[in-house]
């Protein structure tokens, strides 16, 4: 029997579970943990289970229009959504203060570290992020939350009162939160299933308030995660005038499958088994 098919057919067998392999690093953060300072060219990589920051601060003129803060009781900073007594740490603050011949933007990503298979992507997972906004009034201004390059959910100035969300590029559908649930603090959740690298792997979306509550707004579906990765985030503050807010990004471990699924691995193991012996 060709050993790499009876390793299989034996875990499987035994009603194991391999999905183990395949989950992104478990992560956690907190904007308190950068008391000693983080802005544009000092970003300490804090936390566990997080690359490092990458920030960029475009269009940033002198005096710098783009840029970030921390919104942190301790700093005297008391203007953020995400309230320091509410959120563990206050927030990481953005800005992006209009100017009349350029567009500014801060946008900032942090990757995802791979679990013990080598995979950066998230898998029988939770990512889950604070976010929040001081203000986004015209055409030209936005906020936006992306995981990867497969789910972008945004909040644009001068048009409906909602949020959009795509999902691996496509168009942008809307989602009803409004401005003023935004500007109090949201709790975005998003949890992946498997099957990994397929063109059908299951998503659920939460957005909830951040200080507790009843969602707002939930979905699921799937997406195409053989083309679109799951393995960061990205916080993209462009031209908002105001102050964007983000905090206590967090990566969940991987769900373990039910019993029932577990013994449904075992029988199918059990069937491919007898089926390898047979043709020996």
């Amino acid at each position: 029997m060709n050993s790499t098919i009876k390793t299989l057919a034996i875990a499987l067998a035994m009603g194991l579970s391999i999905s183990g392999a395949f989950a992104a690093a478990t992560a956690t953060d907190t904007a308190l943990n950068y008391s000693g300072g983080w802005s544009v060219g000092t970003t300490p990589n804090l936390g566990s289970g997080f690359g490092a920051w990458n920030v960029q601060a475009l269009n940033n003129l002198n005096p710098p229009y783009s840029g970030t803060y921390l919104d942190l009781a301790s700093y005297g900073n008391s203007d953020g959504v995400l309230s320091p007594s509410g959120s563990g740490g206050g927030a990481w603050g953005t800005y992006a203060n209009s100017a009349t011949t350029v567009n500014p933007e801060l946008v900032m990503t942090r990757s995802f570290l791979a679990g013990p298979s080598g995979s950066t992507s998230l898998f029988n997972q939770t990512f889950s992020i604070g976010i929040g906004s001081s203000g986004i009034g015209n055409a030209g201004q936005s906020v936006t939350l992306s995981v990867g390059n497969a789910f972008a959910l945004s909040y644009a100035g001068g048009g409906s009162d909602n949020m959009l969300l795509s999902v691996d590029g496509g168009a942008q559908g809307v989602v009803p939160v409004t401005f003023a649930n935004l500007n109090a603090g949201l709790l975005v959740s998003l949890s992946v299933s498997g099957p990994l690298n397929s063109t059908s792997e299951g998503y659920a979306l939460t957005i909830s308030p951040f200080a507790g509550g009843p969602a707002y707004y939930s979905t699921s579906g799937t997406f195409d995660s053989s083309v679109y990765n799951t393995s960061s985030f990205t916080w993209d503050d462009l031209n908002t005038a105001q102050n964007g807010y983000a905090n206590n990004p967090n990566i969940s471990p991987e769900a373990i499958p039910e019993p029932a699924t577990l013994a449904l691995f075992g029988l199918s193991g059990l069937m491919t088994l007898r089926l390898v012996r047979r043709r020996q």
